[in-house]
């Protein structure tokens, strides 16, 4: 369902930019992209053109928003899994039979003198 809505929501959004760009502002005429022909102006006269192409503008906005709206809800409902929240296993140690020896982990303690302990002596 939420493929669908995608899929009209990506239609929506094509048909509405398309809309938008026809229009033009208030000084621009159809009749002049189309050729002065009269058919074109009777089809495409100042009030049809503003009503036919604002009410449509108006309808895909709508439906652009409800759309968004439905997608939304749809997809917040969804639970997620993480890649992380299934546990790692854990790396085997080598030589599992051998305990680690303590003594080669333990640090070397090297000491130095200061110059007031070497006046001191």
């Amino acid at each position: 369902m939420v493929t669908g809505l995608i899929i009209l929501h990506v239609i929506i959004c094509i048909l509405l930019t398309t809309v938008v760009l026809l229009q033009f502002g208030k000084g621009a005429e159809v009749g002049a992209v189309m050729g002065s022909a009269g058919a074109s102006q009777a089809i495409f006269s100042s009030s049809g053109k503003g009503n036919f192409f604002t009410k449509l503008t108006t309808f895909l906005a709508i439906a652009f928003m409800v759309n968004s709206i439905a997608l939304t809800t749809l997809t917040a409902n969804k639970s997620s899994e993480s890649i992380f929240d299934n546990e790692a296993p854990v790396a085997p140690r080598l030589n599992m039979d051998e305990a680690p020896k303590a003594d080669a982990a333990a640090p070397v303690e090297t000491k130095t003198e200061t110059k007031t302990e070497a006046k001191k002596q």
